[in-house]
C-alpha cells in the first residue's frame, strides 16, 4: 500500500514537472528559444518579429538557424550590439534590423553573408566605419544605413556591388569622398547620400550611373560639403553644400562662390554697402563686373587688376574715394571702364594707357587731379572719352588729338590750360567735341575746321568759357561761345573772314647755326601786308611787316626777338600773315 503511493506521487511529480517544464518553453534538440519561442535549427526559414514589443538584445543562439534565409527584427526596442555569430547564417537573403536601439559597429562577420540581397539597419544607433568587407556581398540589391552614427568612408570595395539598386546612408557621420569607382555600381537608381559630413570633388564617374538625378526621390547629396567644380550632370541638383574650406571658393557679400566658375557679377543697384572685397581679386575668369548704383565706398581695391580676363568694368554711382589703382592698367582685355559719379581723387593713372582693347573710359564727376596722361593716346581703339567735371590741370596733350577712332571727348568743366593742339584734325571720326569751362587760350588751330561737327549743336561742339584769342577759325566764328580775351592782347584785333585766295605761305624752316627762322610767301598781287609772331598762348612777340607789298615771292627772316628786341626762348610759335582782311596761320619751330 505504501509502496504503490510512493509510486503514484512520483508519477505525479513526474506530470508536474512536464507541465512546469512545458509553461517555461522549454524547446527539444532541434529547436532553440528565441524571445519565449521554439524554432527549429533546420525548418525555419523566415522570421519576422516585426513590431512585437521586443526587448533586450539579439541572442547569439539565433545563429543556429541554418537555413534561415529572412530575418525581421524591425520596429521594436532591441538593445544592444549584433553578435559576430551572425556571419554564420550564410543562408540568409534578406535582414531588417531596422527601427530599434542597436548599437556599436557592423560586425565584420558581415562580409561571409555572400547570398545577402537586402540589408536595412536604419534608425538604430550604429556607429563606427563602415566594413571593407560588405563590397564581397556583391548580390546585394538594397543597402539602407541612414539615420545612424556612421562615420569614416563609403568603402572603395561598394564598387563592386554591381547589382545594387538602392544606397540609402543619409543622416549619418560619414565623411571622405565618394569612390571613384562608383560606377561600378552600375545598377544604382537610388542613391542618398544627404546630411553627412563628406567633402571633396564628386567624380565625374557619377554620371555613368542610371540614377535619374532630377528627382530628389531618387539622388540626394545635399547637406555636405562637396567642393566645386562638380560634374555637369550633378550640378544642378547640388542643393546646398557648406563650401567655406573649399579650395577656390570665395565669400563675396555674404555668399560663397567658386572663384573659377563665375564669369560674370550683375550687382547693380543691389543695395550693396561698404567696402569692395580685396578677394574680388580671386574672379580671376569673371567677364562682367558691374557693382553700379550702390552705396560702396572706400577705395578700388588693387587687387581689381588681378581679373585679367575682365572685360566689362562698372563702379560708377557709388561713393568710391581714394586714387584709381595703377593695376587697373593690367586688364589687358578691358573694353569697358565706367568708373563715373564717384568721389576719386588723385591722378589718373598713366598705367590706363597700356588697356589696348579699351574702346570706353569714363571717369565723368569725380574729384581727379593732375594732368591727363598722354599714355591716353595709345588707346587706338578707344572711341568714348568722358574726363569731365573734375580738377584736371596742365594742357591737353596732344597725342589724344591722334585718336582716330575717337567719336566722344569730353574734357570740360576742369582747370585745363595751354593751346587746342594742332593736330586736332587727326580727329577724323569726332562727332562731339566738348571743351568748355576750362583756362584753353592761344588761337584755334585752322586745322580744326577739317572736323565733321555740328558747330552750331552745343550737345556737340562747345568750346565757350575758355581764354581762347581771336582769329578764330572760319568754321566755329559765332560759335566761339564767351571767352576770356583779357589776355590776348593785340591779337583780339585780328579778324578772321576767309580762307586766304591772294597769297600763299611757301615754307618756314629754322636755322640750325644761327638762331632765326626764315619765311617765304607768295603775293598775287600788291596788297597791304601784316605779318605778326605770336606765342603758344597767343599773345604777340613781334610785328615783322606792316605795309603794302609787291606782288610775286617774299622772303622774311625773324630774329627770335620781341618787338622790344628781347631774345625769346626757343619753342613753338605761330606767324599769323594777313591781307585785306584775310589770313593764315602757320606753326614755327624757333631754335636756338
Amino acid at each position: 500500500m505504501q509502496e504503490r503511493l510512493f509510486r503514484n506521487l512520483k508519477i505525479l511529480i513526474g506530470i508536474l514537472l512536464t507541465l512546469i517544464q512545458a509553461s517555461f518553453g522549454q524547446c527539444n534538440d532541434e529547436e532553440i528559444e528565441i524571445w519565449g519561442q521554439c524554432y527549429s535549427t533546420s525548418t525555419t526559414y523566415q522570421l519576422d518579429l516585426s513590431n512585437s514589443g521586443l526587448t533586450g538584445s539579439i541572442p547569439s543562439e539565433i545563429s543556429q538557424l541554418n537555413n534561415l534565409m529572412f530575418l525581421n527584427l524591425s520596429g521594436n526596442a532591441i538593445q544592444g550590439m549584433i553578435p559576430d555569430e551572425i556571419g554564420e547564417m550564410t543562408s540568409l537573403l534578406a535582414i531588417d534590423l531596422s527601427q530599434n536601439d542597436l548599437n556599436g559597429s557592423i560586425p565584420i562577420s558581415f562580409g561571409f553573408l555572400t547570398n545577402l540581397m537586402v540589408i536595412d539597419l536604419s534608425q538604430n544607433q550604429f556607429s563606427g566605419e563602415i566594413p571593407e568587407e560588405i563590397g564581397n556581398l556583391t548580390s546585394l540589391v538594397e543597402l539602407k544605413l541612414n539615420d545612424n552614427q556612421f562615420s569614416g568612408q563609403i568603402p572603395e570595395s561598394f564598387g563592386q556591388l554591381i547589382h545594387l539598386s538602392l544606397f540609402q546612408a543619409n543622416d549619418n557621420q560619414l565623411e571622405g569622398t565618394i569612390p571613384a569607382n562608383i560606377d561600378g555600381m552600375q545598377n544604382l537608381d537610388n542613391l542618398y547620400l544627404q546630411n553627412n559630413q563628406f567633402f571633396g570633388i564628386i567624380p565625374e564617374s557619377i554620371c555613368q550611373l542610371s540614377i535619374n538625378l532630377n528627382n530628389p526621390f531618387n539622388f540626394n547629396i545635399g547637406n555636405n560639403s562637396f567642393c566645386p567644380p562638380y560634374p555637369d550632370c550633378v550640378e544642378p541638383f547640388i542643393e546646398y553644400q557648406e563650401i567655406i574650406e573649399c579650395p577656390g571658393v570665395v565669400e563675396l557679400w555674404n555668399e560663397l562662390y567658386y572663384a573659377e566658375e563665375i564669369i560674370e557679377f550683375d550687382f547693380s543697384d543691389s543695395e550693396l554697402s561698404g567696402i569692395i572685397p580685396s578677394n574680388i581679386g580671386y574672379f580671376t575668369n569673371l567677364v562682367s563686373l558691374d557693382l553700379s548704383g550702390n552705396d560702396l565706398y572706400g577705395e578700388i581695391p588693387t587687387e581689381v587688376g588681378n581679373i585679367d580676363s575682365l572685360q566689362y568694368l562698372d563702379l560708377s554711382y557709388n561713393q568710391l574715394s581714394g586714387q584709381i589703382p595703377p593695376s587697373i592698367g593690367n586688364l589687358s582685355n578691358l573694353i569697358e571702364l565706367r568708373l563715373y559719379f564717384n568721389e576719386l581723387s588723385g591722378n589718373i593713372p598713366s598705367e590706363i594707357g597700356d588697356l589696348a582693347e579699351l574702346e570706353y573710359l569714363n571717369l565723368f564727376n569725380n574729384e581727379l587731379i593732375g594732368s591727363i596722361p598722354s599714355e591716353l593716346g595709345n588707346l587706338e581703339l578707344l572711341d568714348k572719352l568722358y574726363l569731365h567735371q573734375n580738377q584736371l590741370s596742365g594742357s591737353i596733350p596732344e597725342q589724344i588729338f591722334s585718336l582716330s577712332n575717337l567719336t566722344s571727348l569730353y574734357i570740360n568743366h576742369n582747370n585745363l590750360v595751354g593751346t587746342i593742339p594742332e593736330n586736332i584734325n587727326e580727329l577724323e571720326s569726332i562727332e562731339r567735341l566738348r571743351l568748355q569751362n576750362n583756362n584753353l587760350s592761344g588761337l584755334i588751330p585752322e586745322t580744326i575746321c577739317t572736323l565733321d561737327l555740328e558747330w552750331d549743336n552745343t550737345l556737340k561742339f562747345n568750346i565757350s568759357n575758355n581764354r581762347l584769342c581771336a582769329p578764330y577759325p572760319d568754321c566755329i566764328i559765332g560759335e566761339e561761345g564767351v571767352q576770356d580775351t583779357s589776355s590776348c592782347n593785340e591779337v583780339a584785333s585780328i579778324e578772321t573772314l576767309g580762307i586766304p585766295c591772294e597769297f600763299g605761305i611757301n615754307k618756314a624752316y629754322p636755322n640750325p647755326f644761327n638762331p632765326h627762322v626764315t619765311v617765304e610767301y607768295t603775293l598775287e598781287k600788291e596788297t597791304l601786308v601784316e605779318v605778326r609772331i605770336y606765342d603758344i598762348l597767343g599773345k604777340k612777340v613781334q610785328t615783322l611787316v606792316n605795309g603794302f607789298q609787291k606782288a610775286g615771292q617774299n622772303k622774311i627772316r625773324w630774329q627770335g626777338k620781341d618787338d622790344n628786341g628781347n631774345k625769346v626762348s626757343a619753342g613753338i610759335y605761330y606767324l599769323h600773315l594777313s591781307s585785306d582782311q584775310r589770313h593764315q596761320t602757320i606753326k614755327l619751330i624757333f631754335v636756338k
